[in-house]
């Protein structure tokens, strides 16, 4: 589990710093996101600071597992951001953007939640 949590954090955290640092690029370079209107930068870095928050607090999960909020504060905006994203592919899209958007998304956004699953009690300790 810690491992899991390890490599998510940083995904989300480095998906942060980039929205932060350089919005124009992360704007341009993430496939699909051009296609949802012109680029607002403020907004982006608002986002950007969500997935730093995210990411910092699975990398800090990963370093106490037993300590489910760390997970569940992360898991509330990147499981909701993933459900979000279920949500409008029911409503029609194409199945590249769908497939898209669970490998990017929806599997990154929902995996921390794999901590309160039955047997992974013994990760956690």
């Amino acid at each position: 589990m810690r491992v899991l949590l390890l490599i998510i954090g940083i995904y989300q955290a480095a998906n942060g710093v980039v929205m932060l640092t350089v919005p124009e690029i992360w704007y341009s370079a993430v496939p699909g996101v051009p296609e949802t209107g012109p680029a607002n930068i403020h907004f982006i870095r608002d986002i950007g600071l969500a997935f730093l928050a995210a990411g910092a607090a699975l990398l800090m999960a990963s370093r106490q597992p037993h300590d489910r909020r760390l997970i569940a504060a992360a898991t509330i905006f990147l499981g909701g951001h993933a459900v979000y994203h279920l949500v409008e592919m029911a409503h029609g899209t194409t199945l590249t953007a769908a497939a898209r958007d669970i490998m990017m998304i929806v599997v990154p956004g929902l995996l921390p939640l794999a901590a309160f699953l039955p047997g992974s009690a013994k990760a956690r300790t």
